[in-house]
């Protein structure tokens, strides 16, 4: 009987799965058409954004590349930086509820930039958050939600004298780099003023092509920026109208990694700031 009823959720859910990736799916053709149709309105027009610029690669002569290939890589646009960008923004919660010099500062600078506004109200005032970034920054380098970054070489290379055969599937560790003093001085250190540049201390050792958040070279992610953006956007809402404090023992928060690395829970208390 048990088995019986977990076998009826489990096709249920499966069911529910399969119902809502067709609708994903759905929605993805129904965009790639009437970006082609933009296209077709206007031919002279160069592509305006990405998708465009994918499907001219799509129908261009002789092209190998197809419809599916298309639509798989704008799902993989949608859905990849949503449980990325969300878990560092959990994981910088983490180490602002635990540092309340660090909240004044973030609530001074957002609250200083958004005035009476809910929300950031424009990009040009959320290009003066720049202690924002610094703080998921520096979140990023002591939590990577990417912790892994696969590849596989095309041709045969040496690496730092170790063969890497073409063909072989490799898996790198990214935080063992930001973690090395060789990189970044005291670096079990939480120090979000590390990334900027305001000339107001001395520079020490800092490479920051071992933060490797984002990957590097011709492959890196396209929406580094974006999900900058979003990670300005949401800690400054947050910072200018809440403060933060851990729920639970922070101690009891676990690494959970799977394709990314999440905390096991994240609960806060949020208190409203006296406008």
């Amino acid at each position: 009987m048990i088995v019986s009823a977990w076998l009826r959720a489990s096709r249920s859910r499966n069911r529910e799965l399969d119902r809502s990736l067709i609708e994903v799916h759905r929605y993805v053709r129904n965009m790639m058409s009437r970006a082609r149709e933009r296209m077709r309105d206007d031919p002279s027009e160069l592509p305006r954004h990405l998708l465009e610029a994918m499907l001219v690669m799509r129908d261009a002569p002789e092209s190998d590349v197809t419809d599916d290939q298309v639509a798989a890589n704008v799902l993989t646009l949608l859905l990849a930086g949503e449980d990325t960008t969300a878990n560092s923004i959990a994981w910088t919660l983490l180490y602002v509820a635990a540092d309340s010099a660090l909240q004044q500062r973030l609530f001074d600078s957002s609250r200083g930039v958004l005035g009476s506004a809910p929300v950031c109200p424009d990009f040009t005032s959320l290009k003066q958050l720049d202690l924002l970034e610094a703080v998921c920054t520096e979140t990023g380098r002591l939590r990577p939600v990417v912790a892994i970054n696969s590849f596989e070489p095309l041709e045969d290379v040496c690496l730092a004298d170790i063969m890497l055969p073409a063909g072989t599937k490799m898996s790198f560790l990214n935080r063992p780099a930001t973690l090395d003093a060789r990189n970044f001085p005291n670096p079990l250190r939480f120090d979000p003023d590390r990334w900027l540049h305001d000339g107001s201390r001395a520079r020490t050792a800092h490479d920051s092509r071992a933060y490797l958040q984002f990957g590097a070279g011709p492959r890196v992610c396209p929406g580094r920026y974006l999900a900058a953006v979003e990670m300005r956007l949401v800690l400054s809402m947050l910072m200018a109208n809440f403060s933060i404090r851990m729920a639970v023992n922070p101690s009891t928060i676990r690494e959970v990694t799977a394709f990314t690395m999440i905390p096991s829970a994240m609960p806060v208390h949020l208190s409203a700031r006296a406008t």
